[in-house]
């Protein structure tokens, strides 16, 4: 479908809804459940079906095109109305809603640029993090910088392509595709997980799946990406959509360390590497670790932080095996642990915040922030994990709506990792993709995004 068809679809569908509303003066346009920290529901209402009812009657010959020109400005300006004498953190939620009804991006996104590779279904976009043009060491200084001149993204390859998993750098303020890296476990393994959560820690650009984390050297993707030789192939290589043919290089994995985690994203805050699962009690397929629910918070998970050296290593060597489902996997002792809500798809420490991207299915999105308590004395937390006799201790910090949640905005349907430099969040969202945009663009109020976000999130949080 063309641009100019699926413009005028989103008309049609949009003139829909909004006859929905007059007909239906009692569902209300702005009424959102929103999810916040404990699963608990904030009711946004605001009903204009009053306004719209009141209006006058227009001429029989007008214009079918006018007459939904007409009824859609008139919901827009009732909507405006509807919310000014509104709290400020309704105000937020309804115009995001509004945003994400008309495809605006919201007003906190500072800087977006589209996602390659999502051109055919042969990779889906996961991972995202920032890039300097140097090793910075210690790690912990990297949030020192005043910019950072690429943008990494991780990709999951589909079954459609036999390629593993890539890593592809952008240049940052023009969000185009540089280089592109095969992933590889070891020389003769290639990597093909889920790549879901990816940072930048020092001499290592980790990538999060399947219970590990996998460090790759950032030297070599900074020596290649700044080399002025690099050619891509004349033929693009089999597998491999177009927007990625680019110059490349095959990356094998420095280290490979295990967590106490399902690995389904992960994220540096300069002290700690945070490794969290994906978690959803009522599907069997991402049911939570049975131990991280012991906890004193009454928790269904938790994300597990690992202390690192200058180089951005973990340094915990104390290392169990422990019981999930059906398998049994090895992870190293947390050295601290975020006990959180479900459906958490990427976290990343902002100075005082912390901020959780929440998604789920052909849903729009949620960004939930929450003052950081990582400053503060934490709990002792005793665990003993399943299959194991002996019991281990470790910090614990909770993410709580009673505690310490600031706001929760909407965002695009599909949002997956999250990353902070000190400046912007970034996330990316994987709704664009061609392997879902077709079946969740049905429903109009589901906002699909094909850019990635750079976010200020004093817009949100003041």
């Amino acid at each position: 479908m063309n641009r100019k068809a699926m413009t005028m679809q989103k008309i049609f569908l949009v003139f829909l809804f909004c006859i929905f509303i007059g007909t239906f003066a009692e569902a209300s346009l702005f009424d959102v459940n929103t999810e916040v920290s404990d699963g608990s529901k904030v009711s946004v209402s605001k009903d204009i079906s009053d306004s719209a009812s009141t209006s006058k009657k227009e001429p029989k010959k007008t214009n079918i095109f006018t007459k939904v020109a007409k009824t859609i400005k008139k919901a827009a300006v009732s909507a405006k109305d509807a919310i000014k004498n509104g709290a400020s953190s309704v105000k937020a939620k309804a115009e995001s809603k509004i945003d994400n009804i008309f495809d605006k991006k919201p007003k906190f996104v500072a800087q977006s640029y589209k996602i390659p590779g999502h051109d055919d279904k042969k990779f889906v976009c996961q991972g995202i993090t920032y890039l300097s043009d140097r090793v910075i060491s210690p790690a912990s200084a990297q949030k020192t910088q005043n910019s950072y001149p690429y943008t990494v993204l991780s990709f999951y390859p589909t079954k459609n392509t036999t390629k593993p998993s890539q890593l592809v750098v952008l240049n940052a303020k023009t969000g185009k595709a540089l280089c592109r890296f095969d992933l590889y476990q070891t020389e003769n393994t290639p990597y093909t997980g889920h790549a879901g959560g990816i940072t930048l820690a020092g001499e290592f650009i980790w990538a999060a799946s399947g219970n590990k984390i996998y460090g790759f050297d950032t030297k070599t993707i900074i020596d290649f990406t700044t080399d002025d030789t690099a050619q891509k192939p004349a033929t693009r290589p089999t597998g491999i959509p177009k927007s990625l043919n680019l110059p490349y290089k095959k990356l094998v994995a420095k280290a490979i360390y295990e967590t106490d985690s399902k690995a389904s994203f992960v994220s540096f805050d300069g002290k700690y590497l945070w490794v969290g699962d994906f978690v959803k009690s009522s599907n069997d397929s991402y049911a939570p670790i049975a131990h991280h629910k012991s906890e004193p918070f009454n928790r269904s998970t938790w994300i597990s932080g690992y202390l690192t050296d200058s180089k951005g290593m973990p340094t915990s060597k104390t290392a169990y095996d422990y019981k999930t489902g059906d398998s049994v996997k090895k992870g190293h002792k947390p050295d601290a642990v975020i006990c959180c809500r479900e459906s958490v798809q990427g976290m990343s420490v902002c100075d005082d915040y912390i901020a959780l991207s929440i998604s789920y299915g052909a849903n729009n999105s949620k960004l939930a922030f929450y003052k950081n308590p990582l400053s503060e004395k934490g709990t002792t937390i005793s665990y003993k994990p399943e299959g194991q006799s002996k019991t281990y201790k470790t910090t614990g910090y909770e993410l709580s709506d009673a505690k310490n949640w600031v706001e929760t905005v909407s965002i695009a349907a599909g949002s997956e990792d999250l990353d902070f430099d000190g400046k912007y969040l970034y996330v990316t969202f994987e709704g664009g993709s061609p392997n879902y945009k077709p079946r969740w663009s049905l429903n109009p109020l589901v906002n699909i995004e094909e850019d990635y976000y750079l976010i200020e999130i004093d817009k949100i949080v003041n």
